[in-house]
């Protein structure tokens, strides 16, 4: 798809599983972005294999992904995992969802495929009752995120000392 988008029709769609090389293509340009140097480490065909199997296992189960189609073809990606955490006082039903894989290609960046499948995912996970969404933000995603409601919360991370830079 590194042709120009022409009409810019754009339709958001619940990914199936037929879509997972799409997505597995996605999370790993979105890794490369992040992380370009260990992208291309003697792991990195490791970390494919292990994320074409991650998301075969847990698509339709734990995890929810939306696909943005501009003109009929799939131009960009996010997703849902969802998980089970006591009930308290901030989320009285326990569920949790935490945002990731947040993916457009570049020829289709700047038309809004991003701001449209957040806003999806997040009403997904309301109307589920979900009151704590959470994520990690790039820096080029961080206004998007903050323009929807997105804030720091109070969670801290454990990273051992040998693991730094920002995780998904």
């Amino acid at each position: 798809m590194n042709a120009p988008l022409e009409t810019g029709r754009i339709a958001i769609r619940p990914a199936r599983q037929s879509d997972l090389e799409e997505l597995l293509e996605y999370r790993l340009s979105m890794l490369e972005e992040l992380f370009s140097e260990r992208a291309h480490s003697p792991a990195a065909g490791d970390l494919t294999e292990a994320n074409r199997k991650w998301l075969a296992d847990h698509l339709g189960r734990d995890f929810q992904a939306w696909i943005a189609d501009v003109d009929g073809v799939a131009a960009a990606s996010a997703g849902l995992l969802w998980f089970p955490h006591p009930p308290g006082p901030v989320n009285p039903v326990g569920l949790e969802a935490y945002l990731l894989n947040v993916y457009t290609r570049p020829e289709a960046r700047h038309r809004g495929l991003a701001r449209k499948l957040v806003e999806r995912a997040v009403g997904e996970a309301r109307s589920a009752g979900v009151r704590r969404i959470w994520l990690r933000a790039s820096p080029a995603g961080r206004p998007l995120y903050e323009e929807l409601g997105f804030g720091r919360g109070d969670y801290l991370q454990y990273l051992p000392a040998d693991e730094t830079g920002p995780t998904d």
